[in-house]
């Protein structure tokens, strides 16, 4: 039996990469091949239970030792894993990982990553060092792989693919509508949904944000804010709600829900105002018409690759500006949707390669 090691954002409760490490089990699962699948994680015990699997605490340092040590393929990803934005901390944990597999002989797989930016040139340079001996390297967008070539990178198993889970399916409209009842929230085919998070170089960005969602109940439209990072994102998404004038026709998701179930309620909705990358990618897979929030360049990236026409800087604009790019998206919807499905059926093509590739570097 081979093993594989899956590191990266897991157990965390975060929405994307749950949904990242949901896609990776389910791919490697549909091979039908004698294949044991461990996780390093946050929350071993809640990770085995919800995607059947065997886990670790990531944060033991001899339990990850012993799993890198008897894995044959060390998989680091996908997500954003190798960047110093969030902090250097994160970064470093994730190159030792990778030195670790590295220094045991084990076949070294970089996941599916979003890389970069990383300003610090001894980071880089780490980095550097960490992805040259990788058995194969495939980037989630063209910016990575522009980055990981700027690092001077040697590695010539270098491949842009496309994000895990670009290959997940929704659940049904069944399922579906009993979420919509037991959360108590009526839908319609006039509800626009919101994905927000916090961001400190935007402090003012909830307050507009409200001042748009009472803009657009006065259009005649129902509001509903699903937060992805729990609690975090329901904070946030609770205190932008106080600040509008009508709470009746604005609502919020409460409870956590996995990738499946966001998408099923994604396909339930008109458009969506989307800052998380996953809450793209999701209204994408869902063919549901985006207006991009970018606060990050991984946004930047995935609102490129699908060639959104509707979006703004959310350290930068103005109410009026982005009440222009939803009207703007509303008149287009048809147009939109073709456009959505086009690209993102490319895409998922793409993303297939992920598991492929795997495959062959199990069998060298």
């Amino acid at each position: 039996m081979k093993k594989i090691l899956l590191s990266g954002y897991f157990g965390f409760d975060n929405s994307g990469d749950d949904a990242i490490l949901k896609a990776m089990v389910e791919d490697f699962k549909k091979l039908n091949r004698d294949i044991e699948i461990r996780v390093l994680s946050k929350n071993p015990h809640k990770t085995q239970k919800t995607y059947e699997v065997l886990a670790s605490d990531r944060f033991n340092f001899f339990n990850v030792l012993g799993e890198i040590k008897n894995t044959d393929l060390f998989i680091s990803g996908g997500g954003s894993l190798l960047q110093d934005i969030t902090s250097t901390r994160s970064l470093l944990y994730y190159l030792f990982l990778i030195f670790t597999a590295k220094f045991f002989g084990k076949k070294v797989y970089v996941y599916a990553n979003g890389i970069g930016p990383i300003d610090r040139p001894f980071n880089r340079f780490l980095t550097k060092k960490a992805l040259e001996g990788a058995g194969f390297i495939t980037l989630r967008d063209q910016k990575s792989y522009n980055f990981v070539k700027k690092l001077g990178l040697k590695n010539k198993n270098i491949k842009v693919t496309a994000d895990p889970v670009f290959t997940l399916e929704s659940i049904s409209e069944d399922e579906t509508l009993k979420i919509f009842a037991d959360e108590g929230i009526e839908i319609n085919n006039k509800t626009i949904g919101i994905c927000v998070r916090e961001w400190k170089k935007a402090p003012d960005l909830k307050e507009k944000l409200a001042r748009v969602c009472d803009t657009l109940v006065l259009m005649g439209y129902d509001v509903l804010l699903v937060p992805f990072h729990l609690p975090k994102d329901h904070i946030y998404s609770m205190d932008l709600i106080n600040l509008c004038l009508n709470h009746d026709h604005i609502k919020m998701v409460t409870k956590t829900y996995s990738a499946r179930q966001l998408m099923g309620i994604f396909k339930k909705l008109k458009l969506i105002l989307a800052m998380r990358l996953h809450s793209i990618i999701y209204a994408s897979v869902s063919n549901l018409p985006i207006v991009g929030l970018i606060y990050d360049p991984k946004v930047t990236a995935m609102i490129e690759q699908l060639e959104i026409k509707e979006y703004i800087d959310v350290e930068n604009f103005k109410e009026e500006e982005l009440l222009e790019k939803v009207k703007s998206a509303l008149l287009n919807l048809g147009e939109r949707k073709k456009e959505l499905y086009k690209n993102t059926e490319n895409i998922k093509e793409k993303s297939k390669e992920n598991i492929e590739i795997a495959i062959k570097l199990l069998e060298k």
